[in-house]
């Protein structure tokens, strides 16, 4: 009698640890899709709150209204505190400050000096 001997394709283990290998590996790749979302949504917001600030700053150089306040803008919390530095000299502090995907608080800051005519 003859035996039937197969000598092509996979077995059944094979098969198993190549679906496991290919799995863990989508699963890696998923998460560092995560990781460039969260890094692209962290740099969006902190270019987009620097603009913010460099605008306020101006607003406040500008204008003739040097009092404290707060707005929002784009999901941007924005404070500035002004106090008086010397004769004719201003100190603007300026906090943008917003929450990312996870919840978690970020903020960027920004302190400048402002010449006035006022004493």
């Amino acid at each position: 009698m003859r035996k039937l001997k197969n000598t092509e394709g996979f077995t059944i283990l094979e098969v198993m640890i190549a679906i496991i290998v290919l799995t863990l590996s989508l699963l890696l790749l998923l998460n560092m899709a995560m990781v460039a979302m969260d890094g692209n949504d962290w740099s969006k917001r902190a270019t987009m709150s620097t603009q913010l600030l460099q605008e306020k700053l101006e607003q406040l150089r500008t204008g003739d209204d040097l009092d404290n306040g707060s707005d929002v803008v784009s999901n941007i919390q924005r404070n500035w505190t002004i106090s008086t530095a010397a004769n004719h000299l201003r100190r603007v502090d300026i906090v943008a400050s917003w929450c990312n995907r996870r919840g978690d608080s970020l903020y960027n800051s920004m302190t400048a000096f402002i010449r006035t005519d006022s004493i």
